[in-house]
């Protein structure tokens, strides 16, 4: 229970430093994807259930705030999430090279799959523009800024697997 109110509240912070907060610190047009860095950790610590979970909550509240479709964010972090959870049977968790490779995937994915249901189904056919001054910058600065919030995802995945075996004993 404790675990799922940490959750939903990382959700709802990260959404507001992803809205509010790293806009002020745009950088080539673009901010940093904080929402992803949460559903790709998630999914690392606790599987493709909790990745899945993550992924879908996070993406509604998207889709609620900004989404022009209801149920495409969802449906763009619900797939990372699942993919990501895979990971859980050979992640070790004091490796940090496995998290960003995968979070570039992620990104690499997430900004191809908006790309295609979200600019390319409204008749817009410039995937290079996009690639080179949207998802490229965007991938790179997710990546810098996933190696910060990944530590503090880390931490707090952490301390609440202690607290979660303490309290079983």
């Amino acid at each position: 229970m404790i675990r799922c109110i940490v959750v939903l509240f990382e959700i709802v912070i990260c959404y507001l430093l992803q809205s509010s907060v790293f806009p002020w610190f745009e950088m080539a047009g673009v901010v940093p994807n904080i929402l992803l860095i949460l559903v790709v950790s998630t999914a690392f610590f606790k599987g493709q259930n909790a990745g899945v979970l993550t992924g879908f909550l996070s993406g509604l509240l998207m889709d609620f705030c900004i989404g022009d479709v209801i149920g495409l964010f969802a449906a763009l972090y619900m797939f990372i999430g699942y993919f990501n959870g895979y990971a859980v049977k050979i992640f070790d968790k004091d490796d940090y090279l496995l998290p960003l490779g995968m979070v570039t995937a992620s990104e690499l994915v997430y900004s191809i799959l908006y790309y295609i249901f979200m600019i390319l189904l409204r008749g817009k056919l410039n995937l290079g523009y996009y690639f080179f001054h949207v998802t490229v910058p965007r991938t790179i600065y997710t990546v810098l800024v996933s190696i910060l919030f990944y530590k503090i995802f880390q931490k707090l995945h952490l301390l609440l697997l202690r607290w979660e075996n303490k309290e079983k004993k």
